[in-house]
């Protein structure tokens, strides 16, 4: 694999996960978009960011054989 494959990879999973998150606060906010993306960029919000991310990436290397 290469290099640029590894971080474009982890790059698009965090703007899907980042994307999944505001979906969450946007509906906790009653769809109120702007306290969507204020809510998004507190703690939990990029907490859950990273751990929807580093979940993602486990799972393609479990469901892609480890990597080989």
């Amino acid at each position: 694999m290469s290099f640029s494959y590894v971080i474009g990879n982890l790059i698009g999973r965090a703007l899907v996960s980042y994307l999944l998150v505001w979906i969450a606060c946007l509906l906790g906010s009653r769809f109120d978009w702007r306290l969507a993306f204020a809510r998004s960029r507190r703690w939990y919000g990029v907490a859950a960011v990273i751990v929807l991310t580093v979940l993602g990436l486990g799972g393609a290397l479990v469901g892609g054989g480890g990597g080989q």
